[in-house]
């Protein structure tokens, strides 16, 4: 999955209204558009707690830097 890539929760903050605001523009109205809320909750990869937002194929690059996931950046979940 790819990511953008924020050093602050005060860039983190408005890049996940954008890319909810794009995606929620592109589908048309019924269940799915009244029951999301968010596009992402707030996330920080783990190698260099920068925030990392999912890229949204309808916002673009919105000018941050896009990265391809890696296991490294998520905690490891025992099960």
């Amino acid at each position: 999955m790819r990511y953008y890539i924020l050093d602050t929760k005060a860039e983190s903050d408005p890049c996940i209204k954008a890319c909810y605001t794009a995606c929620m523009n592109t589908v048309p109205s019924g269940d799915y558009k009244t029951q999301t809320i968010d596009w992402a909750t707030e996330q920080q990869r783990i190698t260099d707690n920068k925030y990392i937002v999912p890229v949204c194929p309808h916002l673009g690059t919105f000018g941050y830097a896009i990265e391809t996931a890696s296991d490294d950046w998520f905690p490891t979940i025992e099960v």
